[in-house]
This record gives C-alpha cells, structure tokens and sequence, in this order.
C-alpha cells in the first residue's frame, strides 16, 4: 500500500480478519473498510465487491486490486471482476527475504501481461508489531547474554529491539529488521539451552494470530543442541545459532561472524557473503 501509494486503501475483511483490518487502517491513509464479507461464497464475495464499486462510481481505470491476502474464492472473485472492469491486480511475494511485487493488466487481446518490482524498505519494527499485535510492550535485555547478542546485531540490523511482549501470552527477546523482512530471537545459555523451550516460544510468536509465518526464528545458544531438538527447529525452520563463546560471557570474533551472517542470510540484508 506505502509502495503503490493509491488515493484510497478498500481493506475488505470477513469477520474473523476484521481485528486485522482495525489494526492496518491506522497504518494507511485513506482507508476504507468493506466488512463482514463471507469467506468462501464466491458469487456472494463478487456481488459484494461489485455492489461497493459501483457505490463509489469507480470506473475500471481507477482500480488496482491486489489478490496477496483473502481466501482463495475471495482472490478468485476479485480477479473476476477486475477482469471484467479491464483493471490491473498486483500480487506481493514475501518468500526469499525479498518483497516482490507482480504487476498485472490485461492486454488489448485479453492476454495477461505483468511486469515485477522489488519493493524498498518501507516498514519499521513499530508498523510491524502494531500491524500484528495492535499495542505492545519493550524493555531492556533481561541479561549479558542478550546484551551481547543486541549490542553485536547494532549496525548489523536496520533496526533491533528487546524485551518485545504482548499482554500475557507473547514475550520475545530479541525483534529485528532487515529491509522489509523481520526475524525474532530467543536467546538461552545454560542448561536452558538443551531445551526445547525457545523452539516452542519462537512457532508460538511466528504464529500467524502473532507476529505472522513469514517472520523469521532464530534460536541463540551458548552450546550446540542435541540431535532431537535440532531436528525439531529444523522442521519449524528455526535457525539455531551455536555461539559457545557466550558461556565465558563475551562473544568472540568467529562467534560474532556466525551471528551476523546466519541473521543477514536470512534476512535478505546488506553485508551477507555467501
């Protein structure tokens, strides 16, 4: 929406995602909600949509429909009419810690014609987790470890916060961002480091009622895992990071390199050698 910058944002939602579009229209100007739309009618989900275009006496030029989010039958009848009122859809690719956007229009023969760009940064860690979470909490690092892993990542990140919680049943170490993509950290030292604890705190708040799938996990240890427990990071794509330099309390340079080029690889950042 920041990267197209249309004159006004229709967020249509059913009623379940209603509390998603409550918390994006704040984050948009112009925005206007189009409720309660039922998720998988598709004649029903087309006549609602059509019914509000014509309300507003939009023509088909004045529409851009992007088909990313909703359900399938929602994406299918939006492409419907925008094929009917020959207006352009754009759909946003957030895989490969890259955000690209495919641009579509119908040509003169009624051939799909597109055109792809890469959107630049244009979200900060705040529009992110108000986007995800509505309101929440920050505090300082709650011990050395986390201090030393926050202070290393300066410089590293575009931007970096601790202590990150919301309410009672959401509470992160470590939130941060590279360009568009976030990834959330948990770091553990001791014997709190052969659990599987921090696996299960960070698919919790990668959940998409939290802070969303595309969200990266990194889980931050001052001793290598055991074979169960990496093999169940593995299957919920969560980096494990061995730095064991962290157990003496410092980071060491190789310790420091290994951080930096896990977080930056899979966070599409700036400074990743491959």
């Amino acid at each position: 929406m920041r990267y197209l910058e249309p004159a006004s944002v229709v967020l249509v939602s059913t009623t379940r995602t209603l509390p998603v579009a409550d918390r994006l229209a704040p984050l948009v100007e112009n925005a206007i909600m189009l409720k309660d739309i039922p998720p998988y009618n598709l004649p029903a989900i087309y006549e609602a949509l059509a019914g509000f275009v014509t309300a507003h006496q939009w023509a088909g030029t004045d529409l851009l429909f992007n088909l990313t989010g909703g359900t399938k039958p929602m994406a299918l009848a939006a492409h419907a009419l925008a094929q009917e009122k020959g207006s352009p859809w754009v759909y946003l690719q957030s895989e490969g810690a890259r955000s690209l956007l495919y641009r579509y229009r119908f040509g003169a023969s009624g051939v799909l014609q597109y055109t792809q760009d890469e959107i630049p940064a244009l979200l900060d860690l705040d529009d992110y987790l108000h986007a995800h979470l509505g309101q929440y909490d920050t505090g300082l690092c709650r011990d050395a470890a986390e201090q030393l892993i926050y202070d290393a990542l300066f410089s590293v990140v575009d931007e970096r916060m601790t202590s990150v919680t919301h309410g009672g049943a959401l509470e992160i170490d470590l939130v941060m961002r590279c360009g568009n993509q976030v990834g959330i950290a948990e770091v553990k030292t001791g014997n709190k480091a052969n659990k599987k604890d921090g696996i299960d705190q960070l698919t919790t708040a990668a959940a998409p009622r939290y802070l969303g799938t595309y969200a990266r996990k990194f889980l931050i240890t001052d001793r290598a895992m055991g074979s169960n427990n990496r093999a169940l990071a593995e299957e919920h794509r969560v980096h494990i990071i061995a730095l064991p330099s962290l157990s003496e309390g410092v980071l060491s340079d190789q310790d420091r390199d290994t951080l930096t080029q896990t977080i930056l690889g899979a966070l599409g950042g700036a400074g990743y050698v491959s």
